[in-house]
């Protein structure tokens, strides 16, 4: 495979892949894979349009031009010396995995026709698929919000798609969050990314930081649009969406750090429900693939939280993310989560919860610092007077108590 940015695909450090391997869903889903010929990607990357021809004319409603943009985004915003010879570091992996995965699923198909063989080989979407519009606000539209930004080429929406993006204020409003993010975060991202490892890791995770709360603002502009195309969607498939939604919210608490296809290809893209889900397919779900089921049963719990609770699960993310170590390994531990558990392994979560229990709780700003001291002071001053300390004491553990008890009931209950 040749390395041209216009025609050709970015691969991973492996490559050239071998012609002897080809993709193994399973394999990409639990990681581990270590051919670019293993991933999604392979059997289409170097068909798909170039950018000269979606100057000419782009279908946003087209599963292989959608594609191509982002096949484009991620050769053509940041150099190889950044983001790896084959761009394989590169953030937008992780979308185009999505893509590829909602097409696989039957998900960019109307959601009132029949899932077929031949519908999903075929590149058509839906114009009234709440997923592929989800997925049009963070794959065009933060392409549109780059070639606004003057990084990569306007292309020419085809005059026969029957769409109407320059007057929806959802994907209108999108493209302006992308742009800001290009020419904001991103831009100071390139302008100031630092030689050594450790700093050039830092700026990687503040840039994702900045990438998530785009997109978190991105998933609020579509709501509108969104709402509607919900009505369409079986109920078990709209809670579905709905907690998948609410889930950007917690990877932008998170910052999550796997979107690059390194990380894609080494710890896997998990057990997103490979069919759309009904009574019947969560059925075969659970007989056929455990993973995919215990997935598809977390994300629909998400669908009726609140918004007190998704606030407090950003806290204890944000709060948590402060260390370093928490932040690069939390993204681990949310995959270990959904894998069968020992006894002996139910009891290390235990002491890892409690661990992140501690580091959440510790001060972090002047003001928590100061309340510590004073808290701290006013007990060794309670010393000197025996019952007072007695009842102080008593009903400050009780209070602290039942504050991180509904906190850690909270957490472990939304997981």
């Amino acid at each position: 495979m040749n390395n041209s940015s216009d025609n050709n695909g970015a691969t991973n450090k492996t490559m050239p892949a071998s012609t002897k391997k080809k993709f193994n869903l399973i394999a990409w889903q639990e990681g581990g894979v270590t051919d670019f010929a293993e991933t999604c990607f392979a059997e289409y990357w170097d068909k798909l349009p170039t950018i000269q021809q979606l100057c000419i004319s782009c279908d946003p409603y087209n599963w292989s031009h959608r594609m191509a943009l982002g096949k484009y985004i991620i050769q053509n915003t940041g150099s190889r010396e950044l983001w790896g010879p084959n761009f394989s570091g590169h953030w937008h992996w992780a979308y185009l995995a999505q893509l590829d995965w909602l097409k696989r699923s039957g998900r960019l198909a109307s959601p009132v026709a029949k899932v077929t063989k031949r519908m999903l080989e075929k590149d058509d979407i839906a114009m009234d698929s709440w997923f592929a519009y989800v997925n049009l606000n963070s794959t065009v539209a933060l392409y549109f919000g780059a070639a606004k930004a003057g990084l990569v080429p306007k292309v020419s929406v085809c005059k026969d798609c029957g769409l109407d993006l320059e007057v929806d204020p959802g994907f209108l409003g999108s493209v302006d969050i992308w742009h800001c993010f290009w020419i904001n975060s991103h831009k100071k991202f390139l302008d100031s990314i630092p030689t050594g490892k450790g700093s050039k890791d830092k700026a990687i995770a503040l840039l994702y930081q900045e990438l998530w709360s785009a997109h978190a603002l991105v998933t609020k502009s579509l709501l509108p649009r969104a709402r509607k195309l919900e009505l369409f969607l079986p109920e078990l498939e709209r809670k579905f969406g709905i907690g998948w939604l609410n889930m950007v919210e917690v990877y932008d608490a998170m910052a999550w750090n796997l979107l690059s296809l390194d990380a894609l290809m080494d710890i896997g893209v998990g057990y997103s429900p490979s069919r759309v889900l009904n009574e019947e397919s969560m059925i075969w779900l659970k007989e056929h693939c455990p993973d995919e089921h215990i997935v598809a049963t977390t994300i629909i719990g998400f669908h009726n939280l609140s918004p007190a609770t998704i606030s407090a699960m950003r806290t204890f993310f944000q709060r948590l993310i402060r260390w370093d170590r928490e932040r690069l390994l939390l993204p681990y531990l949310i995959r270990y989560l959904n894998a069968p558990k020992t006894p002996i392994q139910k009891l290390s979560l235990f002491f890892v919860f409690t661990r992140m229990l501690i580091e959440v709780i510790l001060p972090q700003t002047i003001i928590e610092v100061l309340i510590w001291i004073f808290f701290g002071g006013g007990i060794l001053l309670l010393s000197y007077y025996p019952l007072i300390r007695h009842y102080f004491l008593t009903f400050l553990a009780m209070i602290i108590a039942f504050e991180l008890a509904k906190r850690y009931v909270t957490f472990i209950s939304n997981l």
